[in-house]
């Protein structure tokens, strides 16, 4: 009896334990932020505009709905107010749904506020414990609600379109978690730009609609948007960080002048700091292997000679451009790919030295870029279709 009694109490004790969830908010009263676009306005007025998944508006598969399919999946829901928390207390005010921030993914950054500054945008993501710091951000060449407006064709959401962009590297994607790294070494970050534009689109009734693509990059100066790079500027920074995974890039043959494509199929970048008297130096050591996409020239592909003549013009190309980027961001005093995290990890001595001027001494930094290119494939062909054509 008592060893009954006993496990009676432990019983009841345990299920005491499985009381639920006091602050458990159902999922059908929720209202998940998908992204998240942000501009400033006049006179310090911050303008947040979020979006959101429709669910009633979704469908489960082929021809089965869920509720009226009629109209986008996704709605977007627009405020203002003098600071970013206040505007989002505005839209959770309007909304029939508690807000959700663990499925954003994606924030746009207006122009005019990259230019005055997005401190207020990384406080606001630290502190708010359920948001993401791996959430990409991107600048918009003009508002940030603009690019809200774009047409998602291949995916379902907007958020999801920008999301791709990032994620398969065809831009610089750099996250929250990026930004608020860098702010105990400059607060430098490089990210990517987005374009945006009308076009006519068969998968809308061949109606006018807005299309966003990617462009060049943003440069980032203590939080403040300080210049841009072009697109042949963002990739070259995709190339220094080590993300250029599978691209295609052309290059004029030394023989005929035609055009030569290749697609790149790996890649990989270090950079190692050196130090030389009261120089600093970097050694960038670029690797990648190329495919042979296609060929108009009459170079001989299958000639190990002509193959190594194609290896060094890509080669002496991507450090052209590389150099280029790097005196772009040194006559800026941006240090927006961290050498100076590298250097600090190499040489905390030195580091600690220049790390309250190192805006300033960056500017004479010295860089030493080696690049190896690799064609490893050259097709089934044996030389240009083109030119067995034309003989």
């Amino acid at each position: 009896m008592v060893i009954r009694f006993i496990n009676t109490i432990i019983i009841i004790s345990c299920l005491s334990c499985l009381t639920g969830c006091w602050s458990r908010i159902e999922i059908n009263d929720r209202a998940f932020v998908t992204s998240m676009y942000i501009d400033y306005l006049e006179d310090g007025i911050y303008e947040v505009s979020l979006g959101f998944p429709l669910p009633n508006r979704m469908t489960t598969g082929v021809g089965i709905s869920l509720g009226i399919n009629t109209g986008n999946p996704y709605s977007i829901v627009t405020k203002r107010g003098e600071s970013i928390p206040v505007a989002i207390r505005k839209i959770r005010s309007d909304l029939s749904r508690e807000i959700s921030w663990g499925h954003c993914r994606v924030i746009v950054v207006g122009r005019k506020l990259a230019e005055f500054g997005i401190d207020q945008i990384l406080e606001f993501a630290a502190r708010e414990p359920n948001f993401h710091t791996k959430t990409f951000v991107f600048v918009s060449p003009t508002k940030g609600v603009d690019i809200a407006k774009l047409t998602p064709v291949f995916e379902g959401l907007p958020s999801e379109v920008l999301r791709e962009f990032a994620r398969r590297h065809v831009t610089l994607g750099a996250t929250i978690k990026d930004f608020l790294e860098t702010k105990a070494s400059g607060g430098d970050m490089l990210t990517g730009m987005l374009t945006i534009g009308q076009t006519e689109m068969i998968s809308e009734k061949g109606k006018n609609s807005t299309w966003v693509g990617t462009d060049g990059a943003a440069l980032f100066k203590k939080g403040v948007m300080v210049g841009t790079l072009d697109v042949i500027g963002m990739r070259a920074g995709l190339w220094i960080k080590g993300r250029m995974k599978s691209s295609m890039n052309s290059i004029k043959s030394p023989t005929d002048g035609k055009t030569i494509s290749f697609l790149i199929q790996m890649s990989k970048s270090s950079i190692k700091p050196l130090l030389n008297g009261n120089q600093i130096e970097f050694n960038i050591s670029i690797e990648a292997e190329d495919d042979v996409l296609s060929s108009e020239s009459d170079l001989d592909l299958m000639d190990p000679k002509q193959i190594q003549l194609l290896e060094n013009l890509l080669a002496d190309q991507l450090k052209e451009r590389i150099l280029r980027t790097l005196k772009a961001t040194q006559s800026k005093e941006v240090d927006v790919f961290n050498f100076g995290r590298i250097l600090a990890w190499r040489y905390p001595q030195v580091w600690k030295q220049n790390k309250e001027h190192w805006h300033e001494r960056y500017k004479d930094c010295q860089f030493h870029v080696t690049t190896q290119i690799h064609v490893k494939r050259t097709g089934a062909e044996k030389n240009s279709v083109i030119k067995e054509q034309q003989k």
